[in-house]
Order: C-alpha cells, then structure tokens, then sequence
C-alpha cells in the first residue's frame, strides 16, 4: 500500500514521531530537516502539492509562472514543517506555548467572549499558520468553548483532539445533527464554539464565492449562529518572525436573517468568507490548506 505524506503525517504514528522528533532535536535541526523535506516534497506530483498550488495560484491573484509557483510551494511546506517543530517541541509545555503565543488585546477580547455570561459567539478559522499553537495558547491564556472537530478522524487526529482536550477545552467531532444542536444551545447560555470552516466538502451541491470562485465550503457554522443569534468571528494565527505567533480577531459579524433561505446562507457565509480572504491575503504563504480550494477548477483544467 502506497502511503503519501498527508495519510503518514495524519496518523497517529505521524504525530507520535512528530512529538519524539520535537522532544529529542533542538528547534534548529528541526528547522533544517522541515526544509530539506520542503524542498522534497514540492517536487512531487502528487494531490496535496498540486492542491497548495492551485490555492496558491488564486489566491494571489492567478497570474504566477509555474516557476514561481514551485518556489512558493516549497515556502508553503517549509512553514508548515516550521509549525510542526514549534508545536511538537512545546506541546507538554504551557508556559513554552504561551510565549510563541502571548496575549494580546485581541486574545483578551476572544477571552472575554468565551467567560461572559450573555449570548456567545461562533468563532471560526482558516488553516493559517500554527491552528494548534495558536488553539492550545487560548486555552492556555484561559479561553472556554466548544471545539467543533472532523467527524470521522484518523488516528493522529484523534491523538491531537486528545492533546487539545487535556487544556481544558471540550472537543467535540461533529457526526450528527444533536451535535449542532447541542452547539446552538452552548452559544445562546453564552458558550463560545470554534471550528475552522476553510477546508472544501466532497460533492457539495451549493457552493459559495471565495476569491471570486465558487467553492464548496462548509456553512454549517452560519446555520448555527443563525439559529443562536450569535455573531461570527474570524480568528486567525500569524507567524510573526522571531518564534512569535499572533492571533488576528476581527470584529463581530452580526448574522442578517432573510426571507429566503439559501439567500440568508449565502449572503452571510460570503461576509465571513471576505473577512477570511483578507486574512489570506496578508501572508499566502502562511495558508496550510492541503485540499483544493476549487476543485471544479482543476477538473476544468482552468489552473
């Protein structure tokens, strides 16, 4: 059985070596090793590089040479891997983790979201640089909420929500409808619940706008805020430089009910989505998403 990059670093092998690696090596030789295989991996002619770019290609604005899309794959792979290394090397230390990540007015805010007793919020992210730094520094600096996860998950996912579980926060994989209604309710006693809402959905029969293409993306969350009477915000990690994450908050997008339901899903997915491609935007090379963002373009051979 072949196995690709993705399914090993998915397993829960793949995450067991991540940690023993990060555990044993100093950062310095992780680094090194991340970009060996970097440059490695954006060689090969499989599904996850030619996903990074295809994203990559539209993201930044659709004109880039197929030279300097295999010099930014190679980026995209290079920070990915630095990611690893920064989280594997704390992942058993808080105090480590709080300071690639140290509050902020912005994690304040999401803070106070999450312990209020009024209405809470959705909080929703893309795959922007270090997701598990940045989830794990909330939980650390005090964030309470729900962590809405993949329904069916590998084994390293299942490891993963088990290291994200033991900071506190309640993970919950998504496999019914009693999920969300559960989350509903979190939300209206004043709950926060965070999910990342950037990855594509096989065989999705409505799709929404996403940098000017449709593009299967969940709107369960709109659905859920909807019916919460929540708003929506976008919180997003940033690699900074100099072994410092920063979370981005945006400021609440209040949902706008409409007669119509599609419309109502629509209009209010789409302005998350802008708030989300703003975020994109600023550092492209920080978006970690391994599936394609338009696979309709692919089979169309438009990319």
């Amino acid at each position: 059985m072949k196995l690709d990059f993705q399914s090993i670093t998915n397993s829960r092998f793949g995450v067991n070596m991540g940690l023993w690696i990060g555990r044993t090596l100093p950062p310095s030789i992780g680094y090194r090793i991340a970009d060996f295989a970097a440059n490695k991996l954006s060689k090969r002619d499989n599904t996850m590089t030619k996903a990074i770019r295809a994203n990559q290609q539209i993201v930044r604005g659709e004109n880039l040479s197929p030279e300097e899309l295999d010099q930014i794959t190679c980026v995209v792979f290079a920070h990915a891997g630095h990611c690893f290394v920064d989280l594997y090397h704390n992942l058993m230390n808080p105090e480590g983790i709080k300071e690639l990540c140290p509050l902020t007015p912005s994690i304040e805010k999401l803070l106070k979201i999450s312990q209020s007793d009024t209405p809470g919020a959705f909080i929703v992210a893309p795959h922007i640089s270090a997701f598990d730094i940045a989830l794990l520094a909330l939980a650390y600096h005090g964030l309470r909420g729900k962590v809405l996860t993949y329904g069916n998950p590998p084994g390293g996912y299942e490891l993963q929500n088990e290291i994200r579980a033991s900071t506190g926060l309640e993970i919950t994989p998504v496999r019914d409808e009693k999920t969300h209604q559960e989350a509903i309710e979190y939300m209206r006693q004043g709950g926060a619940v965070i999910t990342a809402v950037d990855r594509p959905i096989r065989r999705k029969a409505h799709k929404l706008t996403f940098f000017g293409h449709p593009s299967p993306l969940p709107a369960g969350h709109i659905r859920m805020a909807l019916a919460a009477e929540v708003p929506v915000v976008v919180a997003a990690a940033q690699y900074l430089g100099n072994n410092e994450y920063r979370i981005n908050v945006s400021d609440p997008i209040p949902m706008i009910p409409d007669a119509d339901p599609d419309v109502e899903i629509r209009k209010n997915a789409e302005a998350v989505l802008t708030q989300i491609e703003e975020v994109i935007r600023k550092t492209p090379e920080q978006w970690l998403m391994y599936y394609p963002a338009w696979p309709d373009l692919i089979v169309n051979g438009e990319l």
